[in-house]
């Protein structure tokens, strides 16, 4: 179902990394996803949130855009998928 979801994602406050909430929903197509949370977080809070994470939201809301998908949606597959991986990859390490 679209909507608003929420992630949980490390942030850089100063030099030390902290857990915080971001809201993806359905942005508008010439804005950045998280752009208005990116900038609310530097400037209210001194936070940043990192560039990876940043990039990796612009390739999936493109590709959510380009399918004609919910890019919400999408994201939360993005993180079933790599979380699946990063599990099955420390299993296989053991």
């Amino acid at each position: 179902m679209p909507g608003i979801k929420k992630f949980i994602v490390p942030c850089n406050f100063n030099g030390q990394n902290s857990p915080f909430a971001i809201y993806i929903g359905e942005p508008k197509p010439e804005n950045h996803p998280i752009q208005h949370q990116d900038n609310w977080l530097a400037k209210e809070r001194g936070g940043n949130i990192p560039e990876k994470i940043k990039d990796s939201l612009s390739k999936l809301y493109a590709l959510a855009q380009k399918n004609g998908i919910c890019f919400a949606d999408l994201c939360v597959y993005a993180l079933t998928v790599a979380t699946h991986k990063n599990n099955k990859d420390s299993s296989d390490n053991q």
